[in-house]
This record gives C-alpha cells, structure tokens and sequence, in this order.
C-alpha cells in the first residue's frame, strides 16, 4: 500500500488545484475560438477538445475533495464512498456496460466502411480511441475492485 505524507498531499493539492484552472481557462478559450469555426469538421474537434477540458476540470476537482477526505494510509482504490450498494450488482452493470463499448466499437467499424471523408473519420477515429480507453479503465475497475484475494 502506497501512503501519501500530508506534505506530499498538500503540494499534490495545489498541483491538481492549479491544473483546475488551466483546464477552465481551456474551456473559456476553446468556446470562443468554437463560435469562429466556419467548418463542421474543425468545429466539432474543437467541441471535442472543451467537452474534454470541462470533463478534466471536474474529475480534478473531484480528485481535490477525495484527497481532502481520504485517510493517509488508504489508496484510491480502498477508499469507500458512503454508500451500499451490493457489490454483485455493480459488478454485472459494469459488465454489461463493458458489452455495449464493444458494440458500440463494432458499429464504429461499420461507419468507416461507409465514408472516405477524411474529417468524419478523425471523429470517429478519436471516439473509437475513447471507447477502447474506457474499456482499459472498465477492465481496471473489474480487476481492482473485484480480484480475487489469495
């Protein structure tokens, strides 16, 4: 187990609170510079890239109020959030989740059969890297929560 010195954890803090925000000011500047793009492709790209800013900023900010309340001798994956939910329930939905990426995956394959526009397959290229990603961190979850002790 991984232990984080409240020094360590206080200099993360502000790291993770300064990195908050350039994410925002990310957000700010990529919604002007979205209202000037002419073209669809370029537009969506960057709609991509504030969607992600405003994404990052949250999980940050989120990571910020975990790392204030979670015991120093306690790693992400040990800390419990105050809630009950059966365990074998959450890990079906997680399951079930993990089919429809792939079904989702499958069908972005499709759409590439049927388009030679250079723009639309970047899009789709960038959600298809986003699906398979979540699966490595559906995967993660599955493994670390739900491994087997020996």
């Amino acid at each position: 187990m991984i232990c984080m010195e409240q020094e360590n954890r206080k200099k993360l803090i502000a790291l993770v609170g300064e990195q908050i925000k350039i994410e925002k000011d990310h957000v700010k500047h990529l919604t002007e510079l979205e209202k000037k793009m002419r073209y669809a492709a370029a537009k969506l790209l960057v709609l991509e890239m504030r969607l992600d800013s405003e994404k990052h900023s949250d999980i940050l900010t989120a990571i910020i109020k975990t790392l204030e309340g979670i015991p120093s001798n306690e790693t992400f994956w040990q800390y419990e959030l105050e809630s009950y939910i059966d365990p074998e329930i959450v890990k079906r939905e997680l399951n079930v989740h993990a089919k429809m990426e792939n079904d989702v995956l499958a069908h972005i394959e499709k759409e590439f059969a049927h388009t030679t526009d250079e723009g639309l397959k970047l899009l789709l290229q960038n959600i298809e890297a986003d699906k398979k990603k979540h699966q490595k961190m559906l995967g993660a979850i599955l493994h670390n929560l739900y491994k087997i002790s020996p």
